[in-house]
């Protein structure tokens, strides 16, 4: 009896021991490093950390001065630009700057979620590229890119997010964090 026992006991262990090896095969949704974030080929809400914007444009760090949130009247397109420089007067021209855009062409970004998970998936009419100043002269850089946004709060003064995006280019640019915009109507 004793020795069926152990017999047991040891067919339970071995069975226990290989199914805590398994791993599922599920894409990477968590944030390993709540802390931190950095590039990644897909991007989830979940991935999105909450400390005010950091990022990487071509390379370097970038220091956020200036966040806002066009209205296009005529259009209607939105657009949200994340910018190293503020421009002298409210909503003004900024120039030579090093800067993020999402746009969202003809149409309103709202509160809630909006997820371009991969490189590879296309959304009509979201369009995501940054910009970079060397020399006075300004580089537009348009390469795939990837996006979970999260718009918390609209009102007629600031638009409340949080934000990961990151570039397809050769020195994996990336944004990631919470950010306020001003709200400029043009």
């Amino acid at each position: 009896m004793r020795s069926l026992i152990k017999l047991s006991l040891l067919i339970f262990a071995v069975l226990v021991s290989m199914s805590c090896g398994k791993k599922e095969d599920k894409p990477n949704t968590v944030n390993t490093n709540p802390g931190e974030f950095s590039w990644s080929e897909n991007v989830y809400v979940n991935n999105i950390p909450v400390y005010p914007l950091k990022g990487k444009i071509y390379g370097k760090d970038i220091n956020f001065e200036y966040v806002n949130f066009e209205v296009w009247r005529g259009s209607n397109d939105n657009v949200i630009n994340f910018g190293s420089r503020a421009p002298k007067q409210k909503c003004g021209y900024i120039e030579n700057d090093n800067a993020f855009h999402l746009s969202r062409l003809g149409g309103m970004f709202e509160e809630g979620d909006f997820v371009k998970e991969s490189f590879g998936k296309n959304i009509d009419g979201f369009i995501a590229d940054f910009h970079i100043t060397v020399d006075n002269n300004t580089k537009k850089i348009s390469v795939p890119w990837n996006c979970a946004l999260v718009i918390t709060d609209i009102n007629e003064d600031v638009v409340k997010g949080r934000i990961a995006m990151c570039f397809k280019d050769d020195a994996k640019s990336w944004i990631a964090g919470t950010f306020t915009a001003l709200r400029c109507f043009n």
